[in-house]
C-alpha cells in the first residue's frame, strides 16, 4: 500500500513538474516573442533609413534631435523639399513640439545641429513652417439642453486638436471636407449638421510641404 501510494505520489509530483516546466516554457518563449519581434521591427525599420547618407529621413531624424540651450526637444515635425538639380540645397520646414513655429534660436539650433550630420555636398537650409489660415463656417441644429458657447467651444477645440494632430503627420498637409464634417458631427450637442464650408467652400484643402493649418475663425449657425 505504501509503495503504491509513494509510487502513486512520484507520478503525480512528475506530472505536475513536467506541466510547470511546459507552462515556463511557453511563457519564456511568449516573453522572448514580444521583446525579439519590436527589436526586428526596429531593426527592418533602421535598415529602410539607411540608404545614401543624408537622405529625407535623415533630415527629419535630425531636425527631431535637435536640442535647445536647455536640453530639451526642439522639433515636433519636420517637411522635407530637396530638389534635383545638383545644387545639394535640402529645404527643411520645422514645427516645435506643440505646433507652434520655432523662434529664431531654435531655428538656428537645428540648423547648426544639421550641420554636424550632414554629409559632404549638402546645403541644409532650415525655416519655419509657415502657417495657412482656416475659416470654417457651419449650420447645425443644436441637441436639448446645450448652449450654442458650449458647442461651439467644444467643436472649437476639437477642430484644433485636429489640426495639431495632422500637422505632425508624414506627407503633404491635407485637410480633409468630410473628416471635418464628422468631427462636427461626433461633438456632444450636435443633433444636426445642415452645412459646413472651408475657406467658402465645400472641398477639401491640400497644403504644401512647408504649411501647416492654423484655424482662424469658426462661424456657427444654431437652431434648436
Amino acid at each position: 500500500m505504501k509503495s503504491d501510494l509513494k509510487n502513486e505520489d512520484t507520478r503525480i509530483e512528475g506530472s505536475f513538474s513536467m506541466d510547470n516546466l511546459q507552462a515556463v516554457s511557453e511563457e519564456l518563449a511568449r516573453f522572448n516573442f514580444m521583446r525579439i519581434v519590436p527589436l526586428m521591427n526596429t531593426l527592418t525599420d533602421r535598415e529602410s533609413d539607411m540608404g545614401t547618407s543624408g537622405n529625407e529621413k535623415h533630415y527629419v531624424r535630425w531636425a527631431k534631435e535637435a536640442k535647445d540651450t536647455d536640453g530639451k526637444l526642439i522639433v515636433g515635425n519636420a517637411k522635407i523639399n530637396a530638389p534635383r538639380d545638383g545644387t545639394g540645397v535640402v529645404y527643411i520646414s520645422i514645427l516645435t513640439v506643440d505646433a507652434q513655429p520655432p523662434t529664431e534660436e531654435q531655428i538656428a539650433a537645428v540648423q547648426a545641429y544639421i550641420n554636424g550630420k550632414r554629409p559632404v555636398g549638402a546645403e541644409p537650409i532650415v525655416s519655419s513652417a509657415e502657417g495657412m489660415e482656416v475659416s470654417i463656417a457651419c449650420s447645425i441644429e443644436i441637441a436639448s439642453g446645450y448652449t450654442k458657447e458650449t458647442v461651439k467651444s467644444q467643436i472649437k477645440n476639437e477642430l484644433q486638436a485636429h489640426f495639431i494632430e495632422i500637422a505632425f503627420q508624414n506627407g503633404v498637409p491635407s485637410l480633409n471636407y468630410y473628416e471635418i464634417c464628422n468631427i462636427v458631427l461626433d461633438v456632444s450637442g450636435v443633433g444636426k449638421l445642415n452645412s459646413l464650408t472651408i475657406n467658402g467652400a465645400q472641398d477639401s484643402i491640400d497644403a504644401d510641404y512647408n504649411k501647416y493649418f492654423i484655424l482662424k475663425e469658426l462661424m456657427l449657425n444654431v437652431t434648436e
